[in-house]
């Protein structure tokens, strides 16, 4: 049996799921093998054993040179499946969740994107033919266009996990006729923001965004709150960016190098016990044991049983080129990506999460933005404040989201070998200065502000560090 965080699983479940949706009810065609490869980043066979899996299931017939046929939903009354029922508190946590991060995700996606609308949808819009198109497919659409893979790939995983439960919901509380007229009033106001938004306009474009959010999840969030589940075991909501190919052990490898290479831990010291490390990182006790095995493979580290590892070498010139498999273009545009999912983020999820934030860590915060050394500074504060988020924001889906964008920033890590922590950053003084004064008088919307900045300098300066070496793709990464 496949693994359930396979790319072949992870296909099957997201296409399971909009044939449960009924993306496929009004005559759209279903996509063929090469187009799920290509909409997925996938190569063809994962593609193709997806939609093997759902023709064994019975939801489609496959015919050799003509359009696939779908027969069936995967059930006939999900919210009265056992699945569904396992995932209610995780439903309930993943309505506040995207209440707070899809509303400045899609102003972000609609500044961008409408130069690259196709005119014939735009045009639909402008004619106020948009009913053809579910809010679903409406919005399924805007996130392809977005360019961010990391971005789909989130959504796909939260798409799999739901299935129709949003949409059986809002049916069952208004009735099939209200209910479909509720879901078009969205997607007709969603179709407005497409074609009405204005760059002199982001505020008002988001602040009806998040209207159309509330208003959307509002409902469903009183249906899920009113489920009993004392006497059914509850599945957390997990995501994996990279179905089937990360190996955070690689990328937590260059951080611990660069930490080596400018002295967090010198020579002669001792790394943290494998738990530290799986807390500090984010990963299981067999990672760590991975990281640990790489790390002795380059000779930077030697571990004796019953005692530790030690740092035996700051490593030499060749150590980069020995870490060439761990450069790869898909692995920089990673990193890239994430950094501007955090900057896009990043202002609503802390203002979210800091009155959760001991005052302890605070402290900490400002600790590290007083660090002299400007480059080391900037690193110890997204350390800390990723980590305050990650231990602290009341929401689950939240703290796993940026559990992984925190990973996938270590795919960039590798930049950073040469550098010693001590060099200039541009605007930091000004930011570090906020971030103090912020600090010192809990003013958590002037710190989400400057988190959002912070980010969003992060983002630029680091996709200019791409673009001069060449990495493929980075131009297509919108900036702000």
């Amino acid at each position: 049996m496949s693994n359930y965080h396979s790319q072949e699983q992870i296909i099957y479940r997201n296409l399971s799921g909009k044939i449960q949706m009924g993306f496929y009810d009004n005559g759209e065609r279903f996509p063929s093998a090469k187009e799920i490869a290509d909409r997925f980043h996938v190569s063809y066979c994962p593609a193709q054993r997806a939609l093997k899996m759902l023709e064994q299931n019975g939801q489609i017939k496959l015919h050799r040179g003509s359009a696939t046929a779908v027969l069936k939903k995967p059930y006939e009354n999900y919210l009265e499946s056992d699945v569904f029922k396992r995932h209610i508190k995780s439903l309930l946590d993943l309505c506040q969740s995207l209440e707070l991060i899809s509303p400045a995700l899609c102003t972000y996606n609609l500044q961008h994107f409408k130069k690259t609308l196709p005119s014939l949808w735009l045009r639909k819009i402008a004619q106020g033919q948009h009913a053809g198109l579910s809010l679903y497919q409406q919005f399924d659409r805007s996130l392809h266009l977005f360019g961010n893979k990391t971005v789909l790939s989130l959504y796909y995983d939260i798409s799999s996990f739901s299935e129709s439960a949003f949409l059986d919901i809002l049916s069952l509380k208004y009735g099939k006729e209200k209910g479909d007229s509720f879901l078009q009033h969205i997607a007709s106001e969603y179709a407005h923001c497409i074609q009405d938004q204005h760059p002199d306009s982001v505020s008002a474009l988001q602040e009806k965004l998040e209207g159309l959010s509330s208003t959307f999840f509002d409902a469903i969030k009183d249906y899920l709150i009113e489920c009993d589940t004392s006497s059914i075991e509850q599945e957390p909501f997990s995501w994996e960016p990279r179905k089937g190919r990360t190996r955070y052990c690689d990328v937590v490898a260059i951080e611990i190098l660069c930490k080596i290479n400018q002295g967090v831990y010198p020579v002669g010291s001792r790394l943290p016990n494998g738990h530290i490390l799986a807390e500090i990182y984010h990963i299981s006790a067999i990672t760590v044991r991975r990281t640990i095995a790489l790390l002795n493979k380059l000779g930077v580290t030697e571990t004796v049983n019953g005692v530790g590892t030690f740092v035996v070498s700051r490593g030499g010139p060749e150590i980069p080129y020995k870490l060439k498999d761990l450069t790869l273009d898909d692995n920089m545009r990673d990193f890239l990506e994430a950094l501007q999912i955090l900057a896009i983020i990043s202002r609503p999820v802390m203002l979210s999460a800091l009155p959760h934030i001991p005052h302890q860590t605070l402290q900490e915060l400002s600790k590290a933005a007083s660090i002299t050394q400007e480059k080391k500074s900037l690193v110890q504060t997204v350390s800390v404040g990723l980590q305050a988020v990650i231990r602290y924001s009341p929401l689950a889906a939240i703290r796993e989201i940026y559990s992984k964008l925190t990973l996938l920033l270590l795919k960039g890590s590798i930049l950073r070998l040469e550098e010693t922590g001590a060099e200039s950053v541009a605007g930091w003084p000004e930011i570090s200065a906020s971030i103090k004064k912020s600090c010192a008088c809990a003013d958590y919307e002037k710190l989400s502000e400057t988190f959002q900045t912070l980010f969003q300098n992060n983002f630029a300066s680091a996709k200019q560090t791409l673009l001069e070496i060449g990495v493929d793709g980075v131009e297509e990464i919108t900036g702000f």
